[in-house]
């Protein structure tokens, strides 16, 4: 019986692995076993703002949960943690360390400067997220050990995922190198959300937070498809990849399309940033790079929609389609495109020369406006449906955040509606 249980124990793991991963038997030495799979564990945010009560702020309460696994059916800006084990028998015992790489990448298995953590490792945690254990551990016969990495795609298309453990020699055991496609498909909705997020490593400002609201309000409560909302967070928010995305998004979208175009972080003023005739223009810091007004003026115009709902919360935003944007000067001269034609509405944290407001629980604005679009109520027990319609579109929560943005002296926020009617986010 005791020569039994052993062998049942191998059967065991050989058996039950394989349903998160694929557990594979290596070509080690002669009479060894290592097995390994890898797999991904997503997590998505719950957010509840609540209404404004004693206090001129609402509260803002966020929670991740996982929703699933499997890394193709991640969609851009999950929060995912990719998992490796391996399983060894007839080897001794040795110190090893695991390692992923993620197209040609090498992944931090802490994420100390929060790459793709929302935030730094321990306060991830609190937020329901895992807690980071390293890449370091005894490797024991006969006993399954499981490796984590945070990690976000960036890009829809073809990526290659390779991990391995070595020992203190430098031998590797256990690898797998998989190609695989995080495709699109076609959802049969003409909604899309583009959200960007970035809390650059010792000059956080919880935008991240900012990004987890406006994911639960269109995931959540609008019902935008997962696929068609992309979200660019931190080490994700580069300058690159948001032009590609950008590009990306635009081959799929029309005239009847409806884009909500959300961004939150570090703002700032550069002289002659972009190739446009304005002299002055508003830039966003990425985690690598900057993005300028006439980036999302050209992305505006290629996408070809005629609805679009645009949130920029930095300071000096007012450039982004504010009434003070010089943009829309310098363009009746000709040359480039514009943030404020028709078909959008525009919503800034502040002036082309102001400074935006943000608090723990993330921007200011982005609480106020994505409290509107939930349909938080204020003090007097109203709600942002102006008209009382039982509907709250894009024009009324712009309103509605920005006055009590201003008479609350967090700043000023401007308003701009370039849209004819009324933009709601219902499909």
């Amino acid at each position: 019986m005791k020569k039994f249980l052993p062998v049942m124990a191998v059967i065991f793991v050989m058996l039950v692995l394989p349903l998160s991963g694929c557990m594979e038997k290596g070509a080690e030495a002669e009479g060894t076993i290592v097995a390994r799979t890898f797999w991904a564990e997503i997590y998505e945010p719950e957010v509840n703002i609540s209404d404004i009560t004693s206090g001129s702020l609402p509260d803002v309460d966020i929670h991740y949960s996982k929703v699933g696994e499997g890394k193709e059916k991640a969609g851009i800006g999950d929060q995912l943690f990719l998992c490796y084990s391996i399983y060894t028998k007839n080897m001794a015992k040795f110190n090893g360390k695991a390692y992923c790489m993620i197209d040609g990448k090498m992944l931090s298995p802490m994420d100390t400067d929060h790459e793709y953590l929302p935030t730094a490792p321990e306060e991830s945690r609190h937020f329901g997220l895992p807690q980071l254990m390293g890449n370091e551990a005894g490797i024991s016969p006969e006993s399954v050990h499981t490796f984590k990495w945070p990690y976000r795609f960036s890009r829809y298309g073809n990526h290659t995922a390779e991990f391995y453990v070595t020992d203190s020699n430098g031998t590797a055991y256990g690898k797998i190198v998989r190609n695989f496609t995080l495709g699109y498909h076609d959802q049969n909705d003409s909604r899309w959300g583009f959200i960007i997020t970035v809390d650059p490593p010792g000059n956080e400002i919880a935008s991240w937070k900012d990004g987890a609201m406006v994911f639960d309000l269109l995931c959540h409560r609008y019902d935008f498809p997962r696929q068609n909302v992309i979200y660019l967070s931190n080490g994700c928010a580069t300058r690159d990849n948001v032009l590609y995305n950008m590009q990306w998004l635009s081959e799929h979208t029309g005239s009847s399309s409806k884009i909500v175009f959300w961004v939150s972080g570090h703002g700032g003023l550069a002289l002659n940033g972009d190739d446009d005739r304005e002299p002055i223009d508003g830039k966003i810091e990425m985690w690598s790079g900057d993005l300028y007004d006439g980036d999302v003026a050209d992305f505006f115009a290629s996408s070809k929609s005629e609805n679009i709902l645009s949130v920029v919360d930095t300071c000096f935003s007012g450039e982004f389609g504010g009434p003070d944007d010089l943009e829309s000067v310098f363009n009746h001269f000709g040359g480039g495109n514009s943030m404020e034609d028709e078909g959008r509405v525009l919503v800034t944290s502040s002036t082309t020369f102001t400074r935006s407001k943000a608090t723990d629980d993330g921007g200011v604005l982005t609480i106020l406006m994505a409290g509107a679009l939930e349909g938080i109520k204020d003090r007097t027990g109203g709600t942002a449906d102006s008209n009382s319609d039982g509907r709250i579109s894009a024009d009324e929560a712009g309103m509605w955040a920005v006055i009590h943005y201003n008479i609350r002296f967090f700043g000023i926020s401007e308003f701009n509606d370039c849209y004819t009617g009324d933009l709601y986010l219902e499909k």
